[in-house]
């Protein structure tokens, strides 16, 4: 009797849907990219139980006949492609043909749709049963998926709480709507509508629907291009930093993906502006020639490769970097009229993200630092400052010093100034699999930032000059770098801000408390803004918070006259 056998299409679908079908946000992302590949210009979305009870998606795109509709749910039926030429040029969201017949297999599933030129259809599709019946209705596609995982409880189980669920589908579908400004999203979850985009095309109109207004405040436009890659979006300022990841959002050629070595890249770039547990929000849509890229990677197609990516990240990184050098990035605290009298004094307000008021505001770029002028001091900590256009800077003065220091020590070590030889042989053992390791490429960094060694023995590195602020830490802060190098060959004098550096550069400065003059705070708020990053100290903090002229007057009430 034969042991090997075809499994039954109901069989097959199910253990494709293990792949493609993870949880509800799987169903939502598959549905979408459905609805743009048909070129809809609205999309709807109901949600019904975190997406276990029902997941509606509804699309005014091109539609399907009759026959089509049939075949839309067999495996590996498609019309997004023809033969394997065209697999290496993908131009489309979805094209194996799995997301359908996947689906059906874990729910009760019905599809309604109208080419617009031939009687509409519905088709439902519970287990392996199908019933194709005549239905009114316009040009487009509904796709209704009920009691996702019925017949797989293992699956169900699994599935986290609700509020974990949602939110995961909201991130689809957030980062699908930036992707795809073009299209008008509407999304209802257990009757109460959470996003609503007007599909215009303008990027920050649906950033500001889908995040709130303070992202229209502070985030500013970002656009480059390479011969293979043009790339437009939006960077946060640090003051949009979360202590997640998932503000970080890419888009190809319409498509929302992870490139781990894009995001590393951009977490990289934002370093000197943030502290280590706090990441930035980015939203970039790029587009790229469809034969430099293989989406054919992973089972959701989440992940892509990209043929010219190492020669993407070095411009990316300077880039970004140059972008937030350009631009006041202190905080502007928001005030809000409705808080006045509450324990709460600062406030998201009420702004209509299509005025042209917030337009002005946000395009308008501040490359030249302020003039200030020292007013005062609070609470012999915070430096009170005017600028040439009535505008007030708080100034911290401790952060400020540190800022000051660190960017001095690192200038220090680029012109290899302030070098020793230790006076005691500082001598760095190293093991077998690290001896290897340590190439003259890697010496020559190490001596880019102060540390000369040779080899003195097989296995042992020789100290000859070191920066004399790590005399007395030399051995670990050696062995330190020496790590670092081996575990990140590509070594940023500014990555030292981990290590002794930034340690140095604040038991230096002035103290939160400490008396400081006049002419030396003037001293000092000159020379920080002297620095490359001024906006933040160089563990991340803030050095300095703005309150424009308009702000005092809105907390008077001045707003009108």
């Amino acid at each position: 009797m034969a042991r090997i056998h075809r499994l039954s299409n109901q069989l097959a679908n199910m253990i494709a849907a293990g792949e493609v079908i993870e949880r509800p946000s799987s169903v939502v992302k598959e549905l979408l990219e459905n609805a743009i590949d048909a070129n809809a210009t609205r999309i709807e979305i109901l949600i019904e139980g975190a997406g276990r009870r029902l997941i509606e998606v509804r699309d005014d795109g091109i539609g399907m006949a009759k026959d089509d509709l049939i075949l839309a749910i067999e495996r590996h039926a498609t019309s997004k492609l023809i033969d394997e030429t065209q697999l290496f040029r993908i131009q489309t969201l979805g094209f194996r043909g799995e997301a359908l017949p996947s689906i059906a297999s874990v729910s009760q599933t019905r599809i309604e749709s109208c080419d617009g030129q031939t009687p509409g259809y519905a088709l439902d599709v519970v287990e392996q049963a199908k019933t194709l019946t005549p239905h009114a209705r316009s040009r487009g596609t509904t796709v209704l998926v009920k009691d996702l995982f019925y017949n797989t409880p293992a699956r169900l189980k699994y599935l986290k709480n609700d509020v974990i669920e949602s939110s995961s589908i909201l991130d689809v579908i957030t980062r699908a709507a930036c992707a795809n400004p073009h299209i008008a999203w509407s999304v209802v979850m257990d009757g109460k509508r959470v996003i609503s985009t007007d599909g215009r095309g303008d990027m920050l109109n649906a950033v500001v629907s889908l995040m709130g207004a303070s992202y229209g405040r502070d985030v500013m436009p970002f656009s480059f291009e390479t011969p293979d890659v043009a790339v437009q979006g939006y960077i946060g300022k640090p003051s949009l930093a979360k202590t997640h990841r998932y503000g970080i959002m890419l888009a190809v050629n319409g498509r929302s993906v992870y490139m781990s070595k894009l995001h590393q890249a951009i977490i990289e770039a934002y370093k000197p502006f943030l502290p280590p547990v706090r990441f930035p929000f980015v939203v970039l849509n790029m587009t790229i020639d469809s034969s430099l890229l293989d989406v054919n990677v992973h089972p959701a197609k989440r992940d892509i490769r990209f043929s010219k990516e190492a020669t993407l990240i070095p411009v990316l990184i300077a880039t970004i970097q140059t972008h937030l050098q350009q631009n006041n990035l202190a905080p502007m605290p928001v005030i809000n009229e409705t808080t006045y009298g509450s324990t709460s004094s600062f406030a998201e307000p009420d702004i209509d993200p299509t005025s042209e008021q917030l337009t002005l505001d946000f395009s308008k770029a501040l490359p030249s630092r302020p003039q200030l002028t020292v007013l005062g001091v609070i609470d012999a900590t915070y430096v009170l400052c005017q600028d040439a256009i009535n505008g007030y800077y708080v100034i911290d003065q401790h952060a400020a010093h540190e800022r000051v220091h660190y960017e001095e020590q690192l200038r220090y070590l680029s012109e290899g100034r302030y070098t020793q030889q230790p006076l005691i042989p500082l001598l760095v053992d190293l093991a077998v699999a690290d001896k290897k390791r340590v190439t003259q490429s890697l010496l020559d960094q190490l001596a880019s930032v102060g540390v000369h060694l040779e080899w003195f023995g097989d296995q042992t590195l020789k100290v000859n000059l070191i920066p004399t602020w790590a005399l007395s830490i030399g051995q670990t802060y050696v062995e330190d770098l020496i790590h670092q190098c081996l575990e990140e060959p590509m070594l940023d004098p500014d990555k030292l801000r981990l290590y002794a550096i930034a340690s140095k550069a604040c038991k230096r400065s002035i103290r939160a408390h400490d008396v400081v003059d006049h002419v030396s705070l003037t001293v000092l708020i000159d020379r920080l803004f002297q620095c490359e990053y001024p906006y933040a100290c160089p563990h991340g903090r803030p050095t300095m918070i703005h309150y424009g002229i308009a702000q005092l007057e809105k907390v008077f009430q001045r707003t009108g006259f």
